[in-house]
């Protein structure tokens, strides 16, 4: 092995035997051009130890680089011009071939026309028109609009969501199911699917960055354009891998809240033929202190049910009773995890059967009444 040395007298090189060797030896010089330089041979391993180093122009011109680049932000803030630019603005913008792209990043398989009418809004056409207007061109681009798409697909995404909440959260209120519903439809949600799938380089649209709403309704024109591409099973798994994903760590009794819940759970007993709910202190500290905390317990029918914590009494009864009812429901914190892929795939006939039947309201709810929608 040939090595170069960093020491221009005395360069010193580690070998596998643990010996110094002094590459000024005349024995160890070899005619290689380069001064003190070592031939070592059969040597197992040699450890070097090497530094590097920028050139000293290099530090001053990305800082200059830094520097002109801020200044060009700023005067485009200034003008209201965008800082970001689109991706069609670059000389290797290919649209076909991102339209591919998409398609094969998702795994699906679209009609090359739904797609592109899918992430065609109305005010790119409208924008178009204008600049052809503006140079005397008459004609109008022919492209099909996405609003039909994003209304049929908004339409499925609520049922497809919905029959996936009622399979899994079977012994929830109605007001529950559309709750977290509610929640998955939300402009943040499905804005922030659509960024994460690349929506945001193949739309065509006026304004960029894009609006939350353009996002939205471009995904749900996807959603359709899938539908009438692949069939109603692909869309519906499309939704179940991109959009109810959301819900992981989030809990389902904080996306719904009671209004009344000790009134609540004292209708519900009442209509299961037991006694009114009963609150007793079970056990307390600090209670001359900021750190007060209070535990109250609630039974029926001298039966304990739930326990809740605050720092009162009357938040304390409170959570008691918001407690009873997360099991009333099965809404634990100890319940199971959503079932997502496989375990998904098992109860995937109870989730068609349900996308069109709703769960118990509230007002009607019984464990009774569960049990028998349930079989």
């Amino acid at each position: 092995m040939v090595t170069k040395s960093s020491s221009s007298k005395f360069p010193l090189i580690l070998s596998s035997s643990k010996n110094w060797i002094d590459a000024t030896s005349s024995s160890a010089n070899v005619n290689t051009g380069y001064n003190n330089v070592v031939n070592i041979k059969n040597v197992g391993i040699t450890l070097l130890s090497r530094r590097h180093f920028r050139p000293k122009w290099s530090a001053p011109t990305l800082r200059e680089l830094k520097r002109r680049k801020d200044i060009e932000t700023e005067k485009a803030q200034l003008k209201g011009e965008p800082t970001v630019f689109h991706r069609s603005t670059f000389l290797e913008w290919n649209y076909d071939a991102e339209l591919f792209a998409f398609g094969n990043r998702l795994g699906e398989k679209f009609e090359d026309a739904l797609l592109r009418q899918a992430l065609t809004h109305r005010s790119y056409v409208e924008r178009e028109n204008k600049k052809l207007e503006s140079v005397g061109v008459e004609s109008s681009l022919d492209l099909k609009l996405n609003d039909d798409l994003a209304v049929d697909g908004g339409l499925m995404i609520t049922r497809f969501i919905k029959g996936y909440l009622r399979a899994v959260f079977t012994s929830a209120p109605e007001e529950m199911i559309l709750a977290v519903h509610d929640y998955l439809v939300s402009t943040s949600v499905l804005a922030d699917v659509g960024k994460h799938i690349g929506l945001g380089e193949i739309m065509l649209c006026a304004d960029f960055p894009c609006q939350p709403e353009t996002y939205v309704k471009s995904l749900q024109a996807i959603v359709a354009a899938l539908e009438k591409s692949s069939g109603e099973e692909r869309a519906r798994t499309f939704v179940q891998d991109m959009i109810l994903p959301q819900l992981y760590g989030k809990d389902v009794n904080e996306l719904w809240n009671v209004a009344n819940p000790v009134g609540t759970l004292a209708s519900i007993l009442k209509r299961e033929g037991k006694a009114e709910p009963e609150f007793r202190l079970t056990k307390h500290t600090g209670s001359n202190t900021i750190l007060a905390v209070y535990h109250v317990g609630v039974y029926s029918d001298k039966n304990f049910i739930a326990e809740g914590a605050g720092e009162s009494i009357e938040i304390a009864q409170e959570m008691a009773a918001r407690e009873a009812l997360k099991r009333f429901f099965n809404t634990e914190d100890s319940a199971k995890a959503l079932p997502f892929g496989r375990q998904l795939k098992a109860i995937q006939a109870k989730v068609v059967k349900l996308e069109n039947q709703p769960n118990i309201p509230l007002s009607e709810w019984a464990s009774g009444k569960v049990s028998i929608v349930s079989q």
